[in-house]
């Protein structure tokens, strides 16, 4: 199977350069290559994807079906690197380049990110097989084409600054969209394959992701799907570069992220937890009864930490004397069912445990607990036929349904 890294970043321009222009003479002169170069590099690469992608006709060239799928991704590659480029040349005040999407080469950009995630040249040619001297050529090529340095020493290792850590990240977000682009190709040598990837905050887990993994890879199943647990900022970073599709879990409310946006698949309730026969049930359930036992919370950057913590004030009561900030359900479960510790969950986070008659409610849905579960999804995000429908089958859902929500994804 072609990997990205398998591609000539130049080949791909110049393919993305015909579809714009249709015709390969005037897509040669564009780009200053000879028409029969030209022709021999489309040619290699629709050789080494083993498709046709361009079909020549008698008033010019125009994509194969397959092609016009495989190049709409390729140009939004392409394109982020340029636009990538000029951003880091802005940093310095440096005047634009003329078509940097030319310059890329796939040597320098797997160098370049191989020395950014190992911090030397070394380890990055030990990382890749390759020797030092290549990585480090490759680098400083690239240094020179973008007229940045790139690398500083700090210590032992090889430090980016903060405009060449975002120029790295739109790198990366730039070869995803290429490898979407070959995915939809496996995607027609092999029908029903390809590959899905998604970011899972705690509470998408436990209430949205088991059934819908389940119905999906059933409706799919040589799909290759991919779950990375982890923090907001960690997947928000990671879906940012391409690494998830998208992300799941508990949207924000100060959402401010002009590059991602949120949709709504339904509102979720918390409710006060414990373990069966807890003293608390026997009592009243505000907040000024339940100050007295202690608690397992959320952390301070989780959304329903503020929740948490409005339960008491709103109240009057002070914070509980007794408190464990903890993010995983499965160790605030095993508290609860160890004594009188108490929590807020959702319904779906404790479903098996209530119906096995070991934790239950107390009290009604704490009183403006409800949050918008949903995804967080990039902006201009184009989705392979199986990611989308992955997204499309999360609409499926009976309370996404009732909700009467806009269906509409892109």
């Amino acid at each position: 199977m072609v990997e990205v890294f398998d591609l000539n970043i130049r080949h791909l321009y110049a393919a993305v350069v015909v579809v714009r222009l249709r015709s390969i003479g005037r897509a040669a002169e564009a780009i200053h290559l000879t028409q029969p170069a030209l022709t021999h590099a489309v040619g290699k690469l629709e050789k080494q994807l083993n498709h046709k992608i361009f079909e020549r006709l008698s008033n010019g060239v125009v994509p194969t079906p397959e092609g016009r799928m495989f190049l709409d991704h390729v140009e939004d590659g392409v394109t982020r690197l340029g636009g990538a480029a000029q951003i880091l040349r802005q940093t310095s005040r440096l005047k634009a380049l003329v078509a940097p999407e030319r310059q890329f080469t796939t040597i320098q950009l797997r160098a370049f990110l191989a020395v950014l995630r190992t911090g030397g040249y070394t380890a990055a040619a030990r990382e890749l097989g390759l020797s030092q001297p290549s990585i480090y050529r490759a680098v400083r090529e690239l240094q020179n084409f973008l007229g940045i340095p790139l690398f500083a020493p700090v210590g032992p290792v090889l430090r980016a600054s903060e405009a060449v850590q975002k120029f790295a990240t739109s790198v990366r977000l730039a070869l995803a969209d290429i490898q979407s682009g070959l995915d939809e190709l496996s995607a027609i040598h092999e029908p029903g394959t390809g590959r899905v990837s998604i970011g899972s905050l705690p509470l998408a887990r436990s209430a949205l992701l088991p059934d819908l993994l389940s119905r999906f890879s059933a409706a799919f199943p040589f799909v290759r799907i991919s779950v990375v647990e982890g923090q907001y900022a960690e997947l928000v970073a990671a879906l940012r570069e391409g690494a998830i599709d998208a992300m799941f879990g508990a949207l924000r409310a100060d959402f401010d992220l002009p590059d991602l946006k949120q949709r709504v698949l339904f509102e979720d309730p918390l409710f006060v937890v414990g373990r069966r026969a807890h003293p608390a049930l026997k009592g009243p359930h505000n907040a000024g009864a339940l100050v007295r036992y202690p608690w397992i919370v959320p952390m301070r950057a989780a959304p329903a930490r503020g929740i948490w913590e409005r339960f008491f004030d709103n109240d009057g009561s002070a914070l509980p004397a007794r408190m464990i900030e903890c993010a995983s359900v499965l160790l605030a479960r095993g508290l609860m069912l160890e004594g009188e510790w108490l929590g807020m969950m959702s319904r779906h986070q404790f479903k098996l445990e209530e119906a096995h008659g070991l934790l239950t409610r107390i009290g009604p849905p704490v009183p403006g607990s409800a949050r918008p579960i949903g995804m967080t999804m990039r902006r201009g995000w184009r989705p392979t036929m199986v990611q989308a429908a992955f997204l499309a089958m999360t609409l499926e859902r009976e309370d996404v349904r009732s909700s009467g929500g806009d269906k509409r994804l892109f």
